[in-house]
Parts: structure tokens; sequence; C-alpha cells
């Protein structure tokens, strides 16, 4: 995985319209922070989070100072990126606000370009991911491996069914069927990548009792199956 990198932004610095391949977190220092990404002003105060999606065409400028995370785009993981993009400003919480302390503390006493300060950046995607989702979701997060009902996540909400659905799909960007499936299959990946375990006991971990319908939802989802991407990433590990 590419290492992340950590930018400061000066007094009127404008960047034109561009692309990459990582995405932004942005805390702002002081003044504001303008972006631009499909077709959409936003601006980002010191009290605010901003994230830009990797991949996407972009400009923004600071007219005062503003601290951005570079993001490698492998780091976003696709089960999170509708809701980031989706919430792409976001007021910090008090439960983040400690944390957005320390960031700010550590470069001023640091600078931008430091391990501890990566290592908080880690920590604060995380929390941005977890930050202000629905009770389902982090269930999801927390017990795919277990058999999960559409039914139980919709009383978990108080709501019926059919309107959970429906809400999921709006906040989250999935039904969440399919939402289920790509958390289990990120998950996958990760043993995948990071074990020798076989694909029975793979499956397993990941909520499914068979290793015939998890390879089977695996290549629906991945396009090969889970020994062809064992054996991808193993022989990208090797040629770095």
């Amino acid at each position: 995985m590419a290492a992340i990198s950590v930018y400061t932004f000066n007094t009127n610095q404008n960047v034109q319209t561009h692309r990459h391949s990582h995405g932004h977190i942005i805390i702002t220092l002081e003044n504001e922070f303008y972006f631009r990404f499909f077709d959409a002003d936003h601006y980002v105060s010191p009290k605010e989070i901003g994230f830009i999606p990797p991949d996407v065409e972009h400009d923004y400028s600071c007219s005062g100072r503003a601290l951005t995370l570079n993001i490698p785009a492998e780091m976003v993981k696709a089960v999170d990126l509708v809701f980031l993009t989706e919430h792409c400003v976001r007021e910090i919480s008090e439960e983040l606000q400690p944390l957005i302390s320390l960031i700010k503390q550590e470069v001023r006493t640091n600078g931008p370009q430091n391990d501890s300060l990566r290592y908080l950046f880690y920590y604060l995607y995380d929390k941005l991911v977890d930050d202000n989702q629905m009770r389902a979701v982090r269930y999801i997060r927390e017990h795919y491996a277990e058999d999960i009902s559409i039914a139980g996540l919709a009383e978990m909400e108080n709501y019926n069914p059919s309107y959970f659905a429906a809400l999921f799909k709006q906040e989250v960007g999935y039904i969440p069927s399919d939402y289920i499936r790509m958390v289990r299959m990120e998950k996958a990946k990760e043993i995948l990548q990071t074990t020798r375990y076989r694909i029975i006991d793979v499956a397993m971990q990941v909520g499914y009792t068979n290793a015939s319908s998890f390879t089977r939802m695996f290549r629906e989802t991945t396009g090969m199956t889970p020994n062809q991407f064992r054996r991808l990433q193993k022989g990208q590990g090797t040629k770095q």
C-alpha cells in the first residue's frame, strides 16, 4: 500500500481543476477552504472537516491555512466511498474534536511530515467512517460473519423493513444486502492477502457456510476466484 502524505496550504493558494488517484481529507486551520467536484461547491470552516474522493476532477483554494491528507485510493474502501462522498463536509463532532486538536498541535510542534501525524490520520479515517453512521451500518461492520437479517436491522433502527431499506440506500448508497456482501468481500480480501487459510476457512470467517457459495459471490464481486486473487496479490508483493 502506498504511504499517506500530509500537505499544508497557506493563505490564498489556488489549485486548478485536476484529478489523481488519491483522495483528500481536509482540516481547515484558519479562514475557509473551498473545493468543487461533481459540479457542486463546498466550503470547509475550521469547525468542519472535508473529504474529496479519489479519481474525480476537482479544484480548490484556501483563503487561510489548511491541512490536507493525501489518501491512497486503495485505503478508501468501496463500502465507505459513497458515504464519505455524500457527507463530504461535516461538522467536527465532540468525539472527533480531541483528535483534530491533537493533529493541529502535532503540525505546530513537529511539522506536517512525521510518522506520528500519519498514524493520527489513519485513526481519523476510521473515525470518519464510523462517525454519524446508522446503527445498522456499525452492526454490519462488527457482525458481518453472522447471519444478518434485513428485518433485524430494520428493528434495530425502529423502522419497518421496506422503509428501512429505502433509507439505508439513501444514506449508504447501497441496499442492505449489497452492503453486507461488500463488507464481507472486503474482509475476505484482507484475510486472503494476509493469511494462508483454506478457502473454506476464509468463507466461514466472513459469514458463508460453504466454499462454493463464497467462491461464486467472490467471483461476481471481483471478477476472479479467491485463489486467483491470492495469487495475484502474492505476485504483486513479490514485484514491490
